[in-house]
């Protein structure tokens, strides 16, 4: 078995720095404020994987010509099929934590910044006429602020999880969410699933003139019965993306952020060359 290295769990929100930052940003501050946080957990597997992995990445962008930037980007994904609450009472637990957040002030300014985080099980050994289910948790979080007209800041949250047969590399089931804010107190939701997930999410917005939040509190399930034999790897995979500038862009977020898919089938085929 490929067990990553044992660490210390982590707090749902890992990001000190960024939340330290926010709470120093007084209501009055004035410029744009762009920032975006995810937390997922997932829990009670019916069965444990063979091998595991995780990734992380961050990228920020700061360029101020007129005025003052600040991008920072912080991701955690953590994976364990042996974490222990205490000597008898173990279970295999994964958590994705993502975070960005951009400031802005002045006339001509520039801030992206943008995390990705995925936990990944392997082989998941399921056997004919047995069920194959997890639970998950997420906790999303938007915020938006602008001070001048010609400034624009937008937010986006996307999670993603996807499970694939081993033998033949079909996508058996999915389930993704994307949650997008911009500074003209405009939230979009889209949510996408197959039939094996159940879910339940809970949106507060709280719009004001020039700032706004989106709290998104989801719960989920899936379960899958399977007739025959085979083996399994469940990719969840999660990205925060802000955007501030100044004068407005013409330009969407969406340009920003490549293909979740995409990135997905990268890492599961990244991890069959090492194996």
């Amino acid at each position: 078995m490929n067990i990553a290295p044992k660490s210390t769990m982590k707090s749902l929100i890992v990001a000190t720095p960024v939340i330290a930052l926010l709470s120093s940003v007084s209501p009055s501050f004035a410029g744009t404020l762009a920032n975006a946080e995810a937390d997922t957990l997932i829990y009670n597997f019916s069965q444990v994987p063979t091998s595991i992995s995780t990734f992380t990445d961050t990228q920020t962008l700061a360029l101020a010509w007129k005025g003052t930037v600040f991008a920072e980007a912080n991701a955690n994904a953590y994976f364990d099929v042996n974490f222990c609450l205490e000597p008898d009472n173990c279970f295999t637990l994964a958590n994705n934590s993502s975070q960005a957040i951009t400031l802005g002030e002045g006339q001509e300014y520039l801030g992206l910044a943008q995390s990705q985080a995925a936990a990944i099980g392997y082989q998941f050994e399921i056997a004919e006429n047995q069920e194959f289910s997890f639970d998950f948790f997420s906790f999303l979080n938007l915020e938006t602020q602008k001070s001048l007209q010609q400034e624009s800041a937008q937010a986006e949250n996307y999670i993603a999880f996807y499970l694939f047969e081993d033998s033949t590399n079909n996508l058996l089931d999915f389930f993704s969410l994307n949650s997008s804010l911009n500074s003209s107190n405009k939230h979009n939701l889209s949510i996408q699933n197959s039939q094996g997930f159940q879910l339940s999410p809970l949106t507060t917005t709280n719009p004001e003139e020039n700032q706004a939040s989106v709290n998104i509190l989801l719960s989920g399930l899936y379960s899958r019965q399977f007739s025959e034999g085979q083996n399994l790897t469940l990719i969840t995979y999660q990205k925060s993306a802000t955007i501030v500038k100044a004068p407005e862009p013409s330009t969407a977020l969406s340009l920003l952020i490549f293909g979740a898919l995409g990135t997905a089938l990268g890492l599961k085929k990244k991890s069959s060359l090492s194996d």
